[in-house]
C-alpha cells in the first residue's frame, strides 16, 4: 500500500513539471518578436524629356600644318616676318644668300651653251661624212664615228639643261615662302646664321577652319551609329566645351571616321571641323567634343538616388505586383537634375525603390511608404499601404 502511494505522488509530480515546462514555453513564445517587413519609399518610372548626346575628350589640329626647312645649304640672309603673324600664301618669310647659286646658274648656262654649239658642230661633220661616202672619198667607218659623235654630243646638250634646271631650282630654293595661308611660329634662327640643308626654320598651321580629332570605342561607336550620328540628317549638334567649361561658339560637324580599328587601344579616330574666325583655338589644346541631337525624345526618368552600382553592371530594385523586392539592371543616360534617364530596362509605372535600399534584398516582402506630399498638410506622417493597388495612379 505505501508503495502505490509513492509512485502515485512521484506521477503527480512529473505532471506538474511537464505542466509547468509548457507553461514557460508557451510565454516565451509569446514573447518572441515578430520579424517586421522592412519599409522603403518608392518614385514611379516616368517618361520625361531627353536629349541623346555623347560627350568624348578631344584634340584640336590644324587643317594644314607645315614645319618649313631648308632645302638648300646657305647663310640665312634676312627673316620677314614678325613671329606669330598671319602669312598669306605665297609670302616670301626667309632669304638665303642667293648670289653663290646665281653663280652656278650662270656656270649652268654657259656649260649648256658649250654643249649646243658642239652638237651642232658634230652634226655638221656628220652630214659632210654622210656627203663624201656617196662619191666614196670617205669610209663607212669614218661615217659611223661621225654619227656617233654627234649622238654623245646632243646627249651632253640634255645633261647640261638638267644641270641648269637643278641650279635654278636651288636658287629658288634661297627663298623660303609660305605654301598656305596661317600664322607662323616661333623663328629657330636668326640672320648670318649658316644652315645645312633641312635645317628646320619655323612652323605654320592653319587656323580657319580648325579639327578636333578625338577617339571611340567600339561599343560606342555602335551607340553613335544606332543613334543616327552618322545619317547627316541636320538634327544633330556638334559643340566643344573649352577648358573653363564654357561653350565654343561656333558649332561644327563630323567629317572623317577613320577605316581602321586600332588594335592597340580598340578604339577608331573621328574628326569634326570647326570655324575659327577668330582664332580661340590653336593647334594642340584639348577639349571636350559634345554631340546631342536638338530635338528631344522621351525617355524613362527615375530619382539618381534610386539607382546602384555592382563591377558588371548598374541595377535598380523594383517592387513587383506581390509587394516583393527585384533587381533590375539598367542602361542609362545623361543627369537630368536629381533624376536621370534610363534608355534600357526600364518600363513606365514601374516602382524602383529611393529609399531603404540598405534594409532589402530581392525576392524579400516589403512595405511601400509614400512620400510625403509637397504641400503641408495637418497630418505630415507617410501613410503606409500594403499593396501596390492602394497607390494612385
Amino acid at each position: 500500500m505505501l508503495q502505490n502511494i509513492r509512485r502515485f505522488s512521484f506521477c503527480l509530480i512529473a505532471v506538474a513539471t511537464v505542466s509547468g515546462l509548457s507553461g514557460c514555453l508557451k510565454q516565451k513564445q509569446a514573447a518572441a518578436p515578430v520579424m517586421q517587413k522592412p519599409h522603403v519609399t518608392v518614385s514611379k518610372a516616368v517618361y520625361g524629356a531627353y536629349t541623346e548626346h555623347f560627350s568624348f575628350p578631344a584634340r584640336v589640329e590644324a587643317v594644314e600644318s607645315v614645319t618649313l626647312k631648308t632645302r638648300v645649304s646657305g647663310f640665312l640672309k634676312e627673316r620677314l616676318f614678325e613671329e606669330g603673324d598671319i602669312v598669306k600664301k605665297g609670302q616670301l618669310l626667309f632669304t638665303i644668300e642667293r648670289e653663290p647659286f646665281e653663280a652656278r646658274v650662270a656656270e649652268a648656262e654657259a656649260n649648256l651653251a658649250k654643249a649646243k654649239a658642239d652638237a651642232k658642230n658634230s652634226q655638221l661633220n656628220f652630214n659632210r661624212a654622210l656627203e663624201l661616202r656617196k662619191t666614196g672619198n670617205i669610209s663607212q667607218s669614218t661615217v659611223d664615228t661621225r654619227e656617233a659623235e654627234s649622238t654623245v654630243a646632243k646627249a651632253a646638250v640634255l645633261q647640261a639643261e638638267a644641270a641648269l634646271n637643278i641650279a635654278k631650282l636651288d636658287l629658288d630654293y634661297t627663298n623660303v615662302k609660305a605654301p598656305f595661308t596661317g600664322k607662323i611660329g616661333l623663328a629657330a634662327f636668326s640672320s648670318g646664321e649658316y644652315l645645312p640643308a633641312n635645317t628646320v626654320l619655323a612652323q605654320i598651321v592653319s587656323f580657319n577652319p580648325i579639327n578636333a580629332i578625338f577617339s571611340v570605342s567600339e561599343q560606342e561607336l555602335l551607340s553613335m551609329q544606332k543613334a543616327g550620328v552618322f545619317n547627316n540628317n541636320g538634327n544633330l549638334s556638334v559643340s566643344l566645351i573649352m577648358a573653363d567649361s564654357s561653350v565654343y561658339r561656333y558649332s561644327g560637324q563630323i567629317n572623317f571616321t577613320d577605316v581602321v580599328v586600332n588594335d592597340g587601344t580598340d578604339t577608331i579616330k573621328l574628326r569634326a571641323v570647326f570655324p575659327n574666325p577668330e582664332k580661340q583655338l590653336v593647334s594642340g589644346q584639348f577639349v571636350s567634343l559634345l554631340m546631342e541631337y536638338e530635338a528631344p525624345t522621351e525617355k524613362i526618368i527615375i530619382p539618381q538616388e534610386a539607382l546602384m552600382s555592382s563591377v558588371a553592371s548598374k541595377y535598380v530594385y523594383v517592387i513587383d505586383s506581390q509587394n516583393k523586392v527585384v533587381n533590375k539592371p539598367v542602361q542609362v543616360g545623361v543627369e537630368q537634375g536629381k533624376n536621370i534617364v534610363v534608355l534600357n530596362g526600364l518600363e513606365a509605372g514601374e516602382l524602383v525603390i529611393r529609399e531603404g535600399l540598405q534594409k532589402v534584398r530581392p525576392g524579400q516582402e516589403v512595405v511601400i511608404d509614400m512620400p510625403a506630399p509637397a504641400k503641408p498638410v495637418e497630418n505630415t506622417a507617410p501613410a503606409t499601404v500594403e499593396s501596390i493597388d492602394d497607390i494612385e495612379g
